[in-house]
């Protein structure tokens, strides 16, 4: 038996334990057999507990601060994400007028094989042509600057008969990839001003690459001449 053990029977000699209050005067006279009868009671898990409730309280402190620097990158992210959604938007919206401006492109420079199909002896009109004639009706007062601006806006003027009427026509285009509501109101607006000044008979007409069934109906319901050309 340990030495310790030993010296605490004798002395428990000395005090007999006959009440509960006799055990608590002993376990006062000697707190070392207080710190004896705590290794008993308690269990090493038990007396291990202040370790490692201090433990637990380091681990949550550097969660904390953990979690903290995870949010100032996630913020730090989020600007970042939105600065790429903006440069994807504008590189987006770039393509497309690229896009745009290269089909507009090659629908002018290619005409005679977009047009030649319904028109005989078709032929590119410039715009510096009708600029005067432009000029001389809206110093008339025949025609607003606002008109004459919205002409010259018109992507292509193609000239020629109608193979199967031989009808002398001039075909007011508008060229867009991708077809909206809006095209087909400017066609028709421009080749309503343009046929007023020049006094021919000027054909609303939309190119496209791209468009929705119900906008092809409504072009038909306007009378718009509707040409689907790929690209």
């Amino acid at each position: 038996m340990p030495t310790i053990e030993k010296d605490i029977e004798k002395e428990m000699k000395e005090y007999p334990v006959l009440t509960f209050a006799d055990i608590l005067i002993a376990l006062k006279s000697h707190p070392d057999w207080l710190e004896e009868l705590r290794k008993i009671i308690l269990t090493t898990e038990l007396l291990e507990l202040p370790r490692k409730f201090e433990e637990l309280l380091k681990r949550v402190d550097k969660i904390e601060k953990d979690v903290e620097i995870l949010k100032q990158d996630v913020a730090v992210l989020k600007q970042d994400v939105a600065v790429l959604k903006k440069d994807m938007a504008y590189l987006k919206g770039e393509f497309g007028r690229f896009k745009g401006k290269d089909y507009e492109r090659t629908i002018r420079e290619r005409y005679y094989a977009y047009f030649g199909k319904i028109l005989r002896s078709s032929k590119l009109v410039q715009f510096e042509e009708i600029i005067p004639i432009l000029d001389d009706a809206e110093e008339k007062g025949l025609i607003t600057e606002e008109q004459r601006d919205s002409v010259l806006n018109l992507d292509i003027l193609v000239k020629g008969q109608i193979k199967s009427t031989q009808k002398q026509v001039i075909l007011g285009i508008e060229v867009s990839y991708s077809l909206h509501e809006d095209d087909i109101e400017r066609a028709i607006e421009r080749a309503q001003i343009l046929a007023h000044v020049l006094h021919e008979e000027v054909i609303p007409t939309v190119v496209t690459a791209e468009v929705k069934e119900d906008l092809e109906k409504l072009a038909d319901e306007k009378g718009v001449f509707l040409i689907k050309a790929s690209y």
